[in-house]
């Protein structure tokens, strides 16, 4: 059972999606109109996930995600009518966990509750792939140099939203070789999470550097 906060400015659509939930298990603490409503309960109600509106007339959800994130325990599971590369890439940098469009069945989003319930990243993998390559304009992350090619590899994946046994299968190695380089990456790039590594890949557009092959080039003298 997951704890959800529905933040949505269609009162119709978020009762009808809570009765849904509710209806396979789950627990709805709150129901939000607004991006200031849904901050609030989140902080009240500590639920375990806010499923959040993009587009509000009167606010960002964007914003509200952001401020979710940095003062709550709750992950945020962005909801949208738009499946644009750069949207989804604006959620992860905004902190949200998984983005899931309101054209999708009940049992896509009980699939991405899931996926967030286990620690994954709950972004179709197209959609997620085609974000992490849209271009930014931020400067590529030194840290990359300093990865092997296993690490990068291991990288993109979860860039792909592979979880770390996808990973093992994909890379043809054992579960603890895999997540060791999964940590290694985490811990080179200095982030904490793997959702954090795939906000950070969205953010910067890195993925072309993720590509297998050979080392890349280390700074003279190391």
């Amino acid at each position: 059972m997951v704890r959800i906060l529905l933040c949505d400015d269609h009162r119709l659509l978020i009762e009808a999606f809570s009765t849904a939930l509710v209806a396979h298990g789950h627990e709805v603490v709150a129901l939000a109109s607004t991006p200031e409503e849904g901050c609030r309960a989140a902080l009240e109600h500590d639920p375990d996930v806010c499923i959040l509106d993009l587009v509000f007339p009167d606010g960002s959800g964007l914003d509200a995600a952001a401020t979710i994130t940095a003062t709550s325990r709750c992950k945020v599971l962005m909801l949208s009518g738009r499946a644009e590369p750069h949207l989804v890439k604006a959620a992860l940098s905004a902190g949200a966990a998984g983005f899931v469009l309101k054209d999708q069945s009940i049992e896509g989003v009980l699939s991405a509750l899931d996926r967030l319930s286990a620690g994954e990243i709950a972004v179709d993998r197209h959609l997620l792939h085609a974000a992490v390559r849209a271009p930014a304009a931020n400067a590529k992350l030194d840290q990359l140099r300093f990865l092997t090619r296993r690490e990068r590899e291991a990288l993109r994946r979860i860039a792909e939203g592979q979880s770390t046994k996808e990973i093992a299968r994909s890379m043809h190695v054992a579960h603890s070789t895999a997540r060791t380089h999964v940590q290694n990456a985490l811990t080179k790039l200095g982030v904490r999470s793997r959702l954090q590594a795939a906000a950070l890949i969205a953010r910067v557009g890195i993925t072309d550097e993720l590509d297998d092959g050979d080392e890349l080039a280390r700074p003279s003298g190391t």
